[in-house]
């Protein structure tokens, strides 16, 4: 992971920060790295319907706008 994927995460989930589960926390990694890193799109290793998979998907949105955000403040495209 680069630098600017954990810094967003370290940001993102500082003491005092809502918590959220473990596939949250991985979706939104997956998503970071895929935007930020180019990493592969990394499909949730949950099942379609369960909580877990819910949680994944919703760390993959967040991980959209975060990136979206982190690529407008470096100049990139967002």
């Amino acid at each position: 992971m680069s630098a600017a994927v954990e810094r967003i995460m370290a940001t993102r989930f500082n003491p005092g920060a809502t918590p959220r589960s473990l596939p949250y926390h991985e979706g939104l990694r997956a998503m970071l790295a895929h935007r930020l890193d180019g990493m592969p799109f990394a499909a949730s290793p949950y099942p379609v319907g369960t909580p877990e998979a819910d949680a994944y998907f919703a760390g993959q949105d967040e991980g959209r706008v975060l990136a979206r955000t982190e690529l407008a403040t470096q100049g990139g495209a967002a």
